[in-house]
């Protein structure tokens, strides 16, 4: 149950849901058509009919609105389901008109604005009047204009709401992938220009032992091969002081994440470095505090900026997270 309930998988099932809220009003709706007052099988077989037709293209727009793309040939499936809803109006009974909520829906998901807010704007205006020349009173017609504005704006919001969590799931992995490579890129630099120097260093000498053995100068040979022992022997001790740093946290990667996830949640945030530079490496309970920081930022209502300011005291680091009325100070701890 637990890995039911993963925001991962919250996320891929999102889109599902939303299809499968989606289905279930115009299905509600078809086996409701036989039993309205003043309708009849004749009626309920041309909602069945036409349902049948259109809702796939319905669905279709759905599931890749939720998953924040637009759907390939969108504005033909879009014609051909406007023709289905408009041309069963006459045959499908006096409640037909509540499948003007798919079809608004559908405008909104389908078509770029303005031409969108038109759509719906006329077809959620034309239901009422629609119904009532369909033979549904004047009292009861007013009903359907509100039971499309319901549905439409409830499966908006579950559709909308399944495209931003796509949206930000997109955005986590990319920046889990920056953060990956900005760590790759600080350890090549760092290799190059300290363990690079000693190898070339190491090389050299050997080639220069090399040629004295060649030139049958022992005693010169045996000082350089000396040296060189020695030098690769330094040279392996900060390799491997240098591999145990590269397995804890890097604080420079965790505060650029941080401040990168915070832009894009819409939080514009600044870091602010001490110019002696900052500690290598961050503790695992600071790494901890920081990002439960972060979460309770993004959280919170959007706080507009944020500054995240390093500073030294007494040879200790701290971390100074300002955002609009609040203020966090977290310790590093190397």
């Amino acid at each position: 149950m637990a890995e039911l309930w993963r925001p991962e998988r919250l996320v891929r099932l999102a889109p599902a849901g939303a299809v499968a809220c989606s289905a279930l009003l115009p299905l509600v709706q078809v086996g409701l058509a036989f039993s309205y007052v003043g309708n009849g099988v004749g009626t309920g077989l041309w909602s069945l009919a036409a349902t049948a037709a259109y809702l796939p293209l319905h669905l279709r727009h759905v599931w890749y609105a939720a998953r924040a793309h637009r759907p390939p040939l969108g504005g033909w499936s879009l014609a051909a389901m406007t023709v289905v809803i408009l041309g069963a109006t006459p045959l499908a009974g006096n409640m037909w008109p509540r499948a003007y909520t798919a079809l608004v829906v559908s405008f909104l998901l389908v078509l770029p604005a303005p031409w969108s807010y038109l759509g719906y704007v006329a077809v959620v205006g034309a239901t009422a009047p629609v119904a009532h020349a369909l033979g549904l009173g004047w009292a009861a017609a007013p009903w359907l204009t509100f039971s499309v504005l319901g549905g439409s704006a409830a499966l908006l919001l579950l559709t909308w709401l399944a495209a931003a969590l796509t949206r930000l799931q997109a955005a986590r992995e990319a920046l889990a992938q920056r953060a990956v490579m900005q760590e790759r890129r600080r350890i090549d630099d760092d290799l190059r220009h300290s363990l690079g120097g000693a190898l070339e260093s190491i090389a050299a000498r050997g080639d220069r032992a090399a040629s004295k053995v060649a030139g049958r100068e022992p005693a010169a040979a045996a000082e350089d091969l000396t040296g060189l022992a020695d030098e690769s022997r330094r040279t392996l001790a900060e390799a491997r002081r240098r591999v145990r740093g590269y397995r804890q946290p890097s604080l420079r990667a965790e505060l650029e994440t941080a401040a990168s996830l915070l832009t894009a949640a819409g939080i514009v945030t600044r870091l602010d470095l001490p110019r002696g530079g900052i500690p290598d490496t961050i503790a695992p309970r600071s790494r901890g505090a920081l990002r439960a920081t972060v979460t309770r930022l993004l959280r919170a209502a959007p706080a507009g900026t944020c500054t995240i300011t390093a500073t030294a005291l007494n040879g200790r680091v701290h971390l100074v997270v300002r955002a609009g009325d609040t203020t966090e100070t977290i310790e590093v701890r190397a």
